[in-house]
This record gives structure tokens, sequence and C-alpha cells, in this order.
């Protein structure tokens, strides 16, 4: 019987949050670039601050990745 791995996860730093526009984008300890919008599972683009860590949930893809799924570390 076949297991379901977790999909993978990157925690990643909040660069710059733009409510207005529904974005935001965050950086990786391997200084890859990341985004979330206002639809993007998670806290809410309200809840990120410069700074925050967040744990972002992975979707890979052949030719890129997406962001599923964001949350604050504590």
């Amino acid at each position: 019987m076949a297991t379901k791995s977790m999909p993978p996860q990157v925690v990643a730093t909040a660069e710059e949050i733009l409510p207005k526009f529904g974005l935001a984008y965050l950086v990786d300890d391997n200084r890859r670039s990341w985004a979330v919008t206002r639809h993007t599972q998670g806290p809410g683009l309200d809840a990120l601050r410069p700074g925050s860590r967040i744990r972002l949930t992975l979707n890979h893809h052949e030719a890129f990745s997406i962001v599923s799924r964001y949350d604050l570390m504590p």
C-alpha cells in the first residue's frame, strides 16, 4: 500500500506586502522569490508584515512550482 507523501514546504520571509493589489512577495533562504495572492489559502495578506517568517506549501509542476498555501510561523 503506497503512502501519500506530504507536499513540499519551504520557509520564506515576507519582503513586500501589497494588500491593495492582493499580492505579497517572499524570499526563501536560497534567495528564491515567491508570491502569494489574496486567493492563496492562508491567514490573509493583512496578517503578513515585512520580516514575517512564512511556511509555504508548494505544488510542483514540470517547469515551475506555485504556492498552494501559506502559514505564519511562531
